[in-house]
């Protein structure tokens, strides 16, 4: 077995690279949706900003059977390395795992890097089973769960109309008349810019994240900017509702939803949703949130799932999902290595 650097401008090596992805999905974690190859070929060649990426694959007689990327933050969190490691289901257990694993941690004590974050899916309650193997690689190789994220699906059309509406006259009767909604799809409207940026930033320090230590976000108008041409770079299209503060101009709550251009890709990804905690108590999450769904409906036709991914404590996110039609489906354990300087 080789394990050789992925250059995203070789056909053949990336190919094989989503080939093995959608292997392991298959075999791991059924429900979830096949990746999207259009954006996933564009994602390696168009990397988040703030974002160092390496990406490995693993050869075995002409045949990739493993997966590594790593990815150092560059702006913030320059002690971090968030990493994604992956054995084709019929190649485990021999040794290839390790392999990747000890090129992950080269690399990034390489780089300064002391801790290292990896994910695994695993079982939620009665949800349907999941490998254990996952959870017990990491943990047999010095990794501690630092947090659990519930995956959970929407069906757009598991809602009813008319329960549908209630949910609307709720929220929007609690908002009262203090708030403008706003709609968009794709860059985010000139005014409303600076405001995003700011709730946004504040997603590492609002939203649980366990024992893992992350600094907040720096504000950089220009940054969000590159990040909104990369999502576009990728194929992907932000499809977002915020709910305006009348009396400051400001941006009380947003969600996102992420789309895909390619119009076969039936399916989204729920982003962020938040609120500022100063205009907390009036439905805004809800209100947003359903705000934004029927905006897919219109926008999207083909868009017929929403996945969503929250950390198990915040109970507040859970219940709106649940009150929308999200149905938990499993968990992704989120593990964590200090490294040894």
């Amino acid at each position: 077995m080789q394990i050789r650097m992925l250059d995203p401008a070789d056909d053949r090596a990336v190919t094989g690279a989503i080939a093995l992805k959608e292997a392991v999905r298959a075999a791991d974690a059924p429900e979830y949706p096949r990746p999207v190859e259009q954006s996933l070929r564009a994602a390696l060649l168009h990397p988040r900003p703030g974002l160092d990426v390496a990406h490995w694959t693993a050869i075995e007689d002409g045949g990739t059977i493993g997966y590594l990327s790593v990815s150092l933050f560059t702006d913030d969190n320059p002690h971090l390395a968030a990493a994604e490691l992956m054995v084709h289901p019929d190649h485990r257990r021999r040794g290839h795992g390790a392999a990747l694993l000890r090129r992950c941690i080269d690399f990034a004590a390489a780089n300064g890097r002391t801790a290292i974050v990896l994910r695994t899916p695993t079982r939620w309650s009665d949800g349907p089973p999941r490998p254990e193997a996952g959870a017990k690689f990491l943990e047999d190789n010095g990794f501690a769960v630092s947090f659990v994220n519930v995956r959970s699906r929407l069906h757009l059309s598991a809602l009813e109309p008319e329960a549908e509406q209630r949910l609307w006259a709720r929220s929007v009767a609690a908002s009262g008349p203090d708030y403008e909604l706003r709609t968009w799809t794709g860059p985010a409207p000139d005014d409303l810019f600076a405001s995003l940026c700011r709730l946004d930033a504040k997603r590492r320090t609002e939203i649980p994240m366990g024992d893992m230590q992350l600094e907040a976000e720096a504000v950089d108008l220009g940054r969000a900017r590159e990040k909104e041409d990369v999502l576009a770079a990728v194929h992907q299209v932000p499809v977002k509702a915020a709910a305006v503060h009348r009396t400051t101009g400001r941006v009380a709550a947003f969600t996102d939803l992420r789309a895909f251009e390619d119009p076969d890709t039936a399916h989204a990804f729920q982003d962020l949703t938040i609120v500022d905690p100063a205009h907390r108590g009036h439905r805004l999450g809800l209100l947003v949130k359903l705000a934004n769904l029927r905006q897919t409906r219109r926008r999207f036709p083909q868009i017929k799932e929403i996945w969503a991914e929250n950390a198990d404590v915040n109970e507040r996110m859970i219940a709106i999902n649940t009150a929308l039609g999200f149905r938990t489906v499993d968990a992704v354990s989120v593990y964590q290595r200090k490294l040894q300087h």
